[in-house]
């Protein structure tokens, strides 16, 4: 057993298989002073009880390149470390009971294809002949990828260890941390019941310990732990020894092979919250007490597809804690607030699938400074503090466990935790039919039932419906006039002597104008690719107000917090909460809000792209004339308790001029018809304004910004991506992300982001044409024949180099 040392470079709390991962890829990248410390034994949390089930296909390219590394990974381990792992590629099936889980497999083996995955559809026949035990007389559809597998979880966690033993890394068992220190903001090392260590770095991969680490470095890392189980049975006749894994996901269940018999577990609708008081002391090794009622879904389920589950002898059942986060996926890097103190936890069941490229994509995130792909998804500063709410997590377990199997539909909101972040006017919409959504804990009114329809989701792969309410509610902009509200952006004021300064560092655009100037701007890295999308608004002599979308506003708070220079008279704070936001767009806005309003609202007196506080009613709110619809519009940020006196004051002169209440899926069909970006779909860091068409936001000629030598050497040398629109020519087509997109006949990219134009009659959405042998140009473009694939059909697509909807975005200057 390994002395604690004095110091090292990295600090590694929790020696599970997620830890022993991150350690060792560390080591491979050639890190000295590696320590792992763990509170009992390697892998003695919840890892040694995993199932060990590895699949490559993800929602995600991005996680789906990781998950397939990890089987790369996998296969190799034991000859890399000489330590037995288990790792069998037996390949999976997955079968659907329900056409809406047909339509999600097929779209899913459309990814697979798209992401370089191997995936196809095979008959029932040819199931049965990979699992004989199955029964597919209650199947409508299989498929088969072979290159899926299963590992020996305490084996494979074992042998990390011992990898990133051998490439120099101790790790110090029986050791709890009890303090993180810091200094200035920045990891300065832990303090353990061993002693202490100074470090340069600490990562957080302690597992449903995550939550208490996260506490101690003053970072939220919300997670909760549920109960997890899976049988295994003595030898079954007839069954082989090895078959592809199954994945029964209607039925909620999974099986695989285990010594001539059969493992079975599952993902229950309701799951068991556990640990809600924390982890007991001497947990180690530790399985819960059986529960067969909750288990016995899961078995009756079986039984139904594999018969012989009804006679088979019963050999365990295990029964561990898991960590799950409020939206299913594992929280992966660096923390907001805190330098150099990185997070690999909240699992979610998929630990073992995930810990090679989870410890490898940490590792290069370290080791660089920032990660190979674009890991949004996953990234821990997509939460707030505001989840990190016990009752919340409590409330949240009992559903995100069957996340993972349930059907997984465009649109599917959560039923749990919700009603947390509400603005004055919900209960108003919620009365004029709003059917809300969540983002950010945020209820958002995504559309509005009309009379005697529910204002509920009917979920479906094709139109579903609220289709045509949300086609009156677009026209509505298009053609009258509409209201929504977007209270849950994140605003931020960056305020002080230095500001501008500042912001002329961060920023891709200049912020350097007149007093009540809005600034549409990008914020790089110094690979020229995009770190936020955001608008400025210069209020006052040494004032800026930051717009940006509420789901990226803690990421974005931090990239700014980050690059200010500590020394500079300027500070960054957020009022998020401090303003609401709605918006009234529409080409009879102006004549609506003249009602109300007694200022002059005139092109001349009030610009596009300009801002000034109005008196709207009894309310004075912030006014900001620009659309993320492409029409003529207003943005007035109200202070919180003027919103009903604005609200009020529109929806009284409403019926007058034909006013319609809008949801955000329309203002999502609006902004996809004039082409604008979307961070995190459309544009994000490994995407830079050159290529995405947003050169206009970008101004050379206002200082040295960050990016802006990548930029300028992209602009010179010719870029070879560009992001164009496309209409689907098929009005029946619905599309949402990631569809694969052909250029005369070969893949050549994913679709970034879909959803349905009004106006053109089709669903829309971007892609990234590239020309890896020179730059792309005009000709190469338009020049070809392009189609996307849905469901395994081909369809034909028209490409626009320029949004077909007003290309001259004349409608917001009207």
């Amino acid at each position: 057993m390994a002395d604690l040392p004095k110091h090292a470079r990295v600090v590694i709390i929790g020696g599970g298989i997620i830890g022993c991962s991150t350690a060792y890829h560390l080591t491979k990248l050639g890190w000295k002073d590696v320590v792992i410390v763990e509170r009992k034994k390697v892998a003695s949390g919840t890892s040694w009880a995993a199932s060990g089930l590895v699949g490559q296909l993800w929602a995600d390219e991005a996680l789906t390149r990781l998950a397939k590394y990890g089987t790369e990974l996998f296969d190799g381990l034991e000859a890399d470390t000489g330590q037995a792992t288990g790792w069998k590629q037996t390949g999976s099936l997955r079968v659907a009971h329900s056409e809406h889980r047909v339509h999600e497999f097929d779209r899913s083996m459309d990814l697979a294809n798209s992401f370089g995955i191997e995936m196809e559809r095979i008959s029932l026949e040819e199931a049965k002949n990979y699992f004989p035990l199955m029964d597919t007389s209650d199947l409508k559809a299989a498929w088969y990828q072979p290159n899926d597998g299963f590992t020996n979880p305490e084996d494979t966690t074992q042998a990390l260890a011992k990898g990133a033993r051998q490439g120099g890394a101790l790790i110090v068992q029986d050791c709890e941390v009890t303090k993180i220190v810091k200094k200035d903001g920045t990891i300065t090392g832990v303090q353990t019941t061993l002693g202490d260590v100074e470090c340069d770095y600490v990562v957080c991969c302690a597992g449903m310990w995550g939550t208490k680490i996260g506490k101690m470095a003053g970072v939220s890392l919300p997670l909760h732990a549920a109960e997890h189980m899976h049988m295994t049975t003595n030898p079954v006749e007839g069954c082989p020894k090895l078959f592809p894994y199954l994945r029964d996901m209607d039925k909620c269940i999974y099986i695989r092979p285990e010594g001539g018999g059969l493992l079975l577990g599952g993902f229950e609708p309701v799951a068991k919250p556990w640990g809600a008081k924390g982890v007991p002391n001497d947990f180690e090794f530790t399985q819960l007490q059986e529960d067969w009622d909750q288990f016995e879904m899961f078995l009756e389920n079986a039984v139904e597809i594999v018969p012989a589950f009804a006679e088979a002898e019963v050999n365990s059942l295990t029964t561990v804690p898991e960590s799950f986060t409020p939206d299913c996926l594992f929280m992966l890097g660096e923390a907001p607030g805190v330098k150099n103190f990185f997070v690999a936890s909240g699992m979610n069941s998929v630990g073992i699938s995930s810990s090679g490229g989870a410890g490898k994509a940490l590792a290069q995130w370290m080791d660089q400074g920032y990660p190979e792909e674009d890991l949004w998804p996953v990234d821990v500063r997509r939460f707030d503090s505001w989840a990190n709410n016990q009752n919340f997590l409590t409330e949240r377990a009992y559903e995100a466990t069957g996340m993972l199997y349930w059907d997984h539909f465009p649109f599917r909101q959560p039923e749990t935790g919700r009603n947390i972040r509400r603005t004055p006017i919900h209960d108003r919409l919620a009365g004029e039919g709003a059917c809300f959504g969540q983002v950010q804990g945020w209820e958002r009114a995504n559309w509005f039932a009309k009379e005697g329809q529910k204002a509920e989701y009917e979920y479906s792969w094709s139109k579903q419906n609220w289709f045509d309410n949300c086609g009156e509610e677009l026209m509505a902009m298009r053609e009258g006039v509409g209201m929504y509200e977007l209270s849950s952006l994140a605003k931020f004021m960056v305020e002080g002597k230095d500001a501008m300064r500042e912001l002329q560092k961060i920023c891709a655009n200049n912020v350097e104008v007149p007093i009540g100037k809005v600034v549409y701007t990008q914020m790089c890295n110094e690979r020229g690719g995009i770190e936020s999308d955001i608008t400025v608004t210069r209020i006052g002599e040494d004032k800026f107000f930051l717009a940006t979308p509420g789901a990226t506003g803690t990421r974005d708070m931090d990239w700014i917090k980050r690059h200010i220079d500590p020394d500079a008279r300027a500070i960054c704070y957020d009022v998020s909460n401090t303003y609401t936001m709605l918006a009234v767009m529409g080409p009879k806005s102006r004549e609506l809000l003249n009602d109300i309003c007694p200022q002059d609202l005139s092109n001349e007196a009030f610009p596009f792209g300009t801002a000034q506080q109005l008196d709207v009613g009894l309310g004075k709110p912030f006014a900001i004339r620009l659309s993320f619809v492409g029409e003529l519009g207003w943005e007035l940020y109200c202070p919180v308790e003027q919103t009903l006196a604005v609200y009020e004051a529109i929806m009284k002169v409403g019926p007058k001029h034909g006013l319609k209440l809008v949801g955000m899926h329309a203002v999502d069909c609006g902004r996809i018809e004039k082409g604008y970006k979307h961070w995190g779909s459309d544009i994000g860091p490994d995407d830079t304004p050159v290529e995405s068409g947003l050169g206009f936001a970008v101004n050379y000629n206002c200082g040295d910004f960050i990016g802006r030598d990548a930029l300028v050497a992209q602009k010179e040398a010719g870029h070879r991506r560009r992001l164009v629109n496309f209409v689907v020519q098929d009005p029946e087509v619905m599309i949402y992300h990631d569809e694969p997109v052909y250029r005369n006949g070969e893949l050549h990219g994913e679709n970034t982001h879909g959803a349905y134009s009004y106006v053109m009659n089709g669903s829309m959405g971007m892609f990234y044409v590239h020309d890896d042998e020179k730059k792309i140009t005009k000709d190469f473009i338009n020049d070809a024949k392009y189609e996307i694939k849905v469901e395994g059909k081909l369809y034909p697509i028209k490409v626009y180099m320029f949004p077909p909807y007003d290309p001259k975005s004349e409608n917001v200057k009207k």
